[in-house]
């Protein structure tokens, strides 16, 4: 399947695992007026067609301690061979949450989790010693705080608004090595059954669901979404970069607001570095994507200084569990 127009019945079934990958399925087809059966069968089509790719749990990191840095690589021009070897490289890093190939000024966009910006800074080094003959350049940002919301304009709730805000200024919490495991277990995996996690976990099913409600009690585990390989649909992603002219905290809440609110952007990020916020953006075409690019510069040219669009090719990694500190939890 490579860019097929995906039907109604896929985009609501998408846009509600989106919601929540760990509802009924009975769930989802009252709330989208399917049987389960169809709901079903669509699932596991979207699947075994590659569309939907997985499950993901979106993760607090912040409150697990972790800071969050995005690189930009821009790679010289090597054989298809030392790419794969570089980007394989990367996403088996364990420091690493989101990886992805992109167009415009750079080839992959990285995510690294770490515990300060030393340790990233040893971990980048080492990547750029090791892959000099790779890596042309690469420009580095922080990320401050990110605001999550469903994809809406794959479901019929244009209205919804129950954001997720991940980072900032959180304090960490304390977290058991059970419940450590158990978030390591659904991070890539948020469908898993509590039953196969307890086999093992080493506990009965009931202290699994206890726990993953006591991580969104405490706002570690903010919920659960499905991994979708946009290049099998009619659909793109992109992420456009912008810079700021110096403006007010008024300003700024202005343009949230109305970024909040676009059922096209399921993801707004602030950042520290060359640029100032992150504006995820997923449309149909890269003419709908320009049109809503376009009115985002024409209601804030008081606030926007300068733009740069990534196109957002393949998604090969996508984790909000920094799956590093579970190294560190057995070296403890």
């Amino acid at each position: 399947m490579a860019n097929e127009k995906l039907s109604v019945t896929e985009e609501r079934v998408i846009g509600h695992l989106d919601l929540n990958a760990r509802s009924r399925l009975k769930d989802i087809g009252r709330q989208i007026k399917r049987s389960e059966q169809i709901v079903s069968y669509t699932m596991n089509t979207l699947i075994k067609n590659g569309v939907i790719k997985g499950f993901y749990s979106l993760i607090d990191y912040s409150k697990l301690g972790v800071l969050n840095f995005r690189v930009l690589f821009r790679l010289n021009y090597i054989s298809e061979a030392k790419f794969e070897k570089f980007k394989d490289f990367i996403i088996r890093d364990p420091h690493t949450m989101w990886v992805a190939s992109c167009g415009g000024r750079y080839d992959l966009l990285c995510t690294f989790g770490a515990r300060n910006p030393s340790q990233f800074n040893k971990l980048l080094r080492k990547i750029m010693a090791d892959f000099s003959e790779q890596i042309e350049s690469c420009n580095i940002v922080t990320t401050i705080v990110a605001r999550f919301s469903c994809m809406k304009y794959m479901t019929a709730l244009r209205n919804y608004d129950d954001p997720f805000i991940i980072g900032g200024d959180r304090e960490a919490v304390e977290m058991s090595d059970r419940d450590m495991f158990i978030l390591s277990q659904i991070a890539e995996d948020a469908r898993k059954s509590s039953v196969d996690i307890a086999k093992v976990a080493g506990c009965d099913a009931r202290t699994v669901v206890s726990r993953i409600r006591h991580l969104e009690k405490i706002k570690v585990l903010k919920s659960s979404r499905v991994f979708i390989d946009f290049s099998k649909t009619n659909y793109i992603k992109n992420v456009l970069l912008v810079k700021y002219y110096n403006i007010s905290v008024e300003d700024e809440e202005m343009l949230m607001s109305y970024l909040k609110s676009h059922p096209n952007v399921p993801c707004v990020t602030k950042i520290l570095g060359e640029w100032d916020i992150e504006i995820t953006i997923e449309a149909k075409d890269r003419w709908e994507f320009k049109k809503i690019e376009r009115k985002i510069r024409e209601k804030f040219p008081r606030i926007i200084h300068v733009t740069e669009n990534v196109p957002i090719y393949r998604e090969f990694k996508k984790t909000y569990f920094p799956a590093f500190i579970l190294k560190e939890n057995k070296m403890h």
